[in-house]
């Protein structure tokens, strides 16, 4: 049976998901096909400033000193419960950027990586001007996001760019079903009753 995939593309959560890892979350897919898929929580639990989570992390290289724009000024967030401590670029792409080997082209001028490379170049205050940093990811086996989506857990939705746009993370649950012209409580009524 083909898969039809959903990537790149959001997940926006049930409101009555049931998994702490992704209540309220709004997940943007990266990855996926019949073999599985991949995403990371855009809106996931707050750790630290990434300018502060660089540097605790002896990632800024001696006499560097990380721009004051609003990414490294931004909250890293938990991008889900897999390899907690893997990091993720989720970045704006510019032309003096190279690809990397394992990104993720999100459409929209919007990749991601967790390429060592490029997160040491962040550090360095180079690399993406716009970025969401991240640690982990979301995961799912074969047919497994299918049998969520088809349990009513998660509502797929086109990618909304000003929503990769902006920092202001807090709001974007709500944000998100609005693009969609509908409320959280609007797609459960939806779902209620189905298989």
């Amino acid at each position: 049976m083909a898969t039809t995939s959903l990537a790149p593309g959001f997940l926006l959560a049930a409101p009555r998901l049931g998994d702490p890892h992704f209540e309220r979350t709004v997940v943007l897919l990266g990855h996926h096909n019949a073999s599985g898929a991949l995403g990371w929580i855009l809106n996931g639990r707050p750790i630290l400033p990434v300018h502060r989570l660089l540097t605790e992390a002896s990632l800024v290289p001696p006499g560097v000193t990380l721009p004051s724009t609003t990414s490294f000024q931004a909250t890293a967030r938990v991008g889900g419960p897999v390899m907690a401590g893997s990091v993720w670029l989720l970045f704006e792409r510019t032309p003096a950027l190279d690809p990397e080997e394992d990104e993720h082209d999100l459409g929209h001028g919007f990749a991601a990586t967790g390429s060592r490379a490029m997160v040491e170049a962040v550090a360095r205050g180079e690399g993406p001007s716009f970025f969401h940093l991240v640690l982990g990811y979301a995961g799912w086996g074969p047919g497994q996001l299918e049998g969520e989506i088809q349990r009513g857990s998660w509502l797929p939705a086109d990618i909304a760019p000003h929503l990769l746009r902006t920092h202001d993370l807090d709001p974007l649950w709500d944000a998100a079903y609005r693009t969609l012209g509908t409320t959280p409580l609007g797609f459960a009524g939806s779902t209620r009753g189905s298989a």
